[in-house]
């Protein structure tokens, strides 16, 4: 299975042949007015040669009308081609539309699907009627040809390291010499963050390996441990691929930090490049106690633009190891088109699909408008947040042949805000966004360490390259990752281990909910409905609490083979957000288990105390109040007792 994933990750990054599969999965429209947009990035310095084109496979409501039922594909803005929905008895559709190699541009590109569909004649009435849609479906592809190049210049990368055009992304091989140690092992994994961090969001499939390869390859590692008499500089692009490489440690470092930044390689017009010394600016804070705006979440402004229902949707996680508790508010500011009525216009929030508030759109809002959602109880006490910010802008006389996007709008200003306030709901470590690691204050550490165990495997060091790759995207940041072979203390903020090794683990197994064993079969805690059976051949995901304080993860796998699916799964667009709670567990068979170590009735109980728990401010106020009003008594007390006693 290894030897096959590595030669597939081979010819995809090599390949200028490019087939995206834009859709993941069968996705339905159902305003009369709806625009689809994708976007993909090509790279620099590289050209597309020939016309490409988009294979549109959709399907359309039987109930669907009348000429004006239309859907137009645009690429980068300009319209390239449209068709008519006119069912006539067929539902199924598959529609080829040429993309002009022109019409490409170097950097993003954003293809476009706009539909006008209409199941009635006369006014617009089927905004949210359900019999309205048009579904596209996931096979749907979209193909065009890079330019090709016998070798690519710096300035193209990532590309063709790494393919972030396929579903999901997929990269050459990250090779090191045969002697690699720990400075080499720590390099690969933050090249590979670096790479996350390139694709954003897109989950990435990476392979580290200290075997020879045919190919394209990145070749890493310090001078002593790699042979390659041509490189003269640390970054150089051969035939075989890229090299990058240090004559010591911090050299080599400084040329892989050199590659994590696009305003420094977009510079590289060439096929070689000394390492910089750069400081890149501050990163970003996320939530943390008190007060964090959008603006620090990089949202300065969400835009909602158009007739209808528009919607965002923004994932915010639990600073770990924060008790929180009641007061916890969302405040959103924001502005709107003047023209919208009022009595047929909104804004509603939902967090994990619950509503939490609503406000009416009026003429006296739209310039400085402001809602404030107090987060129930039960919300608070998540481990994540899915916020989804809802709009419906509605306009009087609306004609559904025209786009309304410039008169029909909500804007949510970077000023709004997300405030948590402390209180006593338990807080547990937990896998949503695995592996998550920014810090009660809402910051990202400068360092993380790995604890491989004194002779890691390459499929060990893909996994935590692949890691390495998410924990950028699910941190919104690259620190630094330290590896380490040497021995296991437990306050390493990953860990990889094998279900048999349970010696390695000694004496730091005490928060584990699944232990190690010398037999390979686990030991489950009483509290955990796992079964044996379950456990066979399996990959296990903790995470516990560090005897230093913090949290950290542990993977413990039955075997190479098991940890190889598992790197797979994470990579897997479908599996983003599976892993949840205190443990996971991911099954020969492909499945995953997730185990919450706090049940539902425990939380219930905490979440009641914490509604009913007076804090210290407010008891320090009660008991102010109290004495302000025992002294107001005592004083109308006396001038009571004065009047009825006058001196003589």
């Amino acid at each position: 299975m290894a030897a096959l994933w590595l030669g597939a990750i081979a010819a995809t990054g090599s390949a200028t042949d490019i087939q995206i599969h834009p859709i993941l999965s069968d996705k339905a429209v159902h305003s009369n007015s709806d625009r689809w947009r994708y976007f993909f990035e090509l790279p620099h310095g590289v050209n597309v040669s020939k016309d490409g084109s988009f294979s549109l496979e959709y399907d359309t409501s039987p109930t669907m009308t009348g000429v004006r039922a239309n859907m137009t594909v645009l690429l980068n803005g300009v319209p390239i081609d449209s068709v008519t929905l006119q069912p006539e008895g067929k539902t199924a559709f598959h529609w080829e539309v040429p993309l002009p190699a022109a019409n490409f541009k170097e950097g993003f590109n954003e293809l476009t699907v706009a539909t006008r569909s209409r199941t009635v004649d006369g006014p617009c009435l089927e905004d949210d009627d359900l019999r309205n849609w048009v579904k596209f479906r996931a096979t749907s592809l979209i193909s065009f040809h890079l330019a090709d190049m016998d070798r690519f210049p710096l300035s193209a990368y990532p590309y063709p390291y790494i393919n972030g055009l396929s579903q999901p992304a997929t990269s050459t091989p990250i090779v090191l010499g045969p002697a690699a140690g720990d400075t080499t092992f720590s390099a690969a994994f933050n090249l590979a963050a670096s790479w996350g961090r390139r694709l954003t969001e897109k989950p990435l499939i990476v392979q580290v390996t200290r075997s020879q390869v045919t190919g394209q390859a990145v070749h890493l590692g310090l001078r002593k441990e790699l042979a390659n008499p041509k490189q003269k500089l640390s970054i150089e692009v051969h035939d075989s691929g890229m090299w990058i490489t240090g004559f010591s440690p911090a050299r080599l470092d400084a040329a892989v930090n050199t590659l994590n930044y696009p305003e420094v390689t977009a510079q590289m017009k060439g096929f070689a490049a000394p390492a910089l010394d750069y400081t890149p600016p501050p990163q970003s804070v996320e939530t943390r106690l008190g007060i964090t705006n959008f603006d620090e979440l990089g949202y300065s402004a969400i835009n909602l633009t158009g007739i209808g229902t528009q919607s965002t949707t923004i994932v915010l996680r639990r600073p770990l190891l924060l008790q929180l508790g009641r007061g916890v508010q969302l405040r959103l500011h924001f502005r709107h088109a003047a023209t919208l009525v009022n009595t047929r216009s909104l804004l509603a929030v939902t967090i994990n699909n619950q509503y939490i508030g609503s406000v009416a759109l009026t003429p006296e809002n739209a310039n400085d408008g402001t809602m404030v959602c107090t987060v129930p109880i039960n919300l608070v006490d998540s481990n994540e947040w899915s916020i989804m910010i809802t709009a419906h802008n509605d306009i009087a006389n609306v004609d559904c042949s025209k786009n309304y996007d410039d008169v029909a709008w909500t804007t949510i200003l970077g000023s709004s805000e997300f405030e948590l306030r402390e209180g006593s709901l338990p807080s547990l470590p937990y896998l949503e966004g695995f592996p998550y690691v920014r810090n009660r204050e809402g910051k990202l550490p400068q360092k993380l360490t790995v604890g491989l165990g004194p002779h890691p495997s390459d499929a060990e060091l893909s996994f935590v390259a692949a890691t390495a790759a998410l924990a950028a995207q699910s941190n919104h940041g690259t620190p630094t990752w330290v590896a380490s072979t040497g021995d296991t203390t437990g306050n390493e903020d990953l860990i990889i281990g094998r279900l048999n090794d349970d010696k390695r683990f000694k004496g730091i197994m005490d928060t584990f909910g699944v232990k190690p064993t010398s037999n390979g079969v686990p030991e489950v805690i009483k509290d955990l409905p796992i079964l044996a059976s379950t456990l066979v051949d399996s990959v296990v995901v903790q995470a516990v609490h560090k005897p230093s304080g913090g949290v950290g993860y542990v993977v413990l796998a039955a075997s190479d083979q098991a940890l190889n699916r598992f790197t797979a799964f994470l990579a897997d667009p479908k599996s983003e957000g599976a892993l949840r709670g205190q443990v996971a567990v991911f099954s020969v068979g492909g499945d995953l288990y997730t185990f919450d170590m706090l049940s539902q009735p425990e939380r219930r109980v905490d979440e009641k105390s914490e509604m009913q728990r007076y804090k210290p401010e407010m008891k320090i106020g009660m008991t102010s109040f109290l004495v302000c009003l025992g002294l107001v008594a005592i004083y109308i007390g006396s001038k009571f007792v004065k009047r009825k006693h006058p001196k003589k």
